[in-house]
């Protein structure tokens, strides 16, 4: 019973990291049409940010945050938005979007060594429950990662502008007709993506180590699960993340922890043939949950 609760518990936060990384995925490709590629990259660079000021607790918390706020509108406006004017495809835009990560990596490890780092819990203290320690790190990862569910539910399906966000996806010509500048809210959507994906970076430090060489791993694993709910759907990104990291624990647990790294490929590459609009994808592209 404690062994299984002790793998709920530390998978229950690498869902909530992962869940984390395939908000910002889902955020961008529903305003913009484009797969993030870069993700990873501004989510490890906030979380490397935060574990270098982490004497500042929460303050450093909204310093990263706010950081990879800033350097997702500079991901649109540099890598994705020069490129649709000269007229870019999608599949060019997402590659745009790795190389803009690629060059994030290569000035970050300018300032920061290639190694590991770490930082103290934002929330310090635990609990016990039948021989397992669970620690309030924890916890508070599980209920940021739910509260920023919640948050994104309610701005695309109740506000204004999460119903502008949906206009412009949809058609920009058209979302521009109705009074709506796409430009403005596109730049939000990635301003609000890289603030999540930073979010993923700040949360992972206390309790599992960040380096610059983790951004391409952490981004494929928000890229399975984003993949495996409907890419698209922000629901599915949360159940596909929670199937993602529960399933890799049990291969690691039971088959072979050597080969972990290319399970979630293994995870999509079956879901892609299975079923490729994903668990909770809808049937036409401008129907979204």
């Amino acid at each position: 019973m404690s062994d299984a609760l002790a793998i709920f518990v530390t998978t229950s936060t690498n869902a909530a990291i992962y869940a984390l990384v395939a908000f910002s995925l889902v955020l961008v490709y529903r305003g913009s049409r484009v797969v993030n590629f870069g993700v990873g990259y501004i989510a490890v660079i906030g979380g490397i940010f935060f574990a270098n000021t982490a004497g500042a607790g929460w303050f450093a918390l909204v310093l990263a945050v706010g950081m990879s706020a800033l350097l997702g509108l500079a991901m649109y406006l540099i890598a994705v938005r020069l490129a649709e004017r000269a007229g870019a495809t999608h599949a060019a835009l997402a590659i745009a979007t790795l190389g803009f990560g690629l060059m994030l990596e290569y000035f970050g490890g300018s300032f920061w060594e290639k190694q590991g780092f770490s930082s103290p819990p934002l929330v310090s203290g635990s609990h016990e429950l039948a021989g397992v320690t669970i620690s309030n790190q924890r916890i508070l990862t599980v209920v940021l990662a739910v509260a920023v569910f919640l948050g994104l539910r309610l701005l695309i399906d109740k506000t204004m502008p999460g119903w502008a966000m949906e206009a412009v996806a949809f058609k920009q010509s058209t979302a521009g007709l109705y009074g709506i500048n796409p430009i403005v809210v596109l730049a939000g959507v990635w301003l609000l993506a890289g603030a999540i994906a930073g979010l993923a970076g700040v949360l992972r430090t206390p309790t599992s180590a960040v380096a610059l060489g983790l951004a391409l791993p952490l981004a494929i694993q928000g890229f399975a699960a984003a993949v495996l709910g409907g890419l698209g759907s922000i629901q599915g990104a949360a159940i596909g993340a929670v199937i993602v990291a529960f399933a890799d624990a049990l291969f690691v647990r039971y088959v072979s922890s050597e080969f972990a790294s290319v399970f979630a490929f293994l995870l999509l590459f079956v879901m892609i043939a299975v079923r490729p609009q994903g668990i909770l994808g809808a049937g036409r592209e401008a129907v979204r949950t």
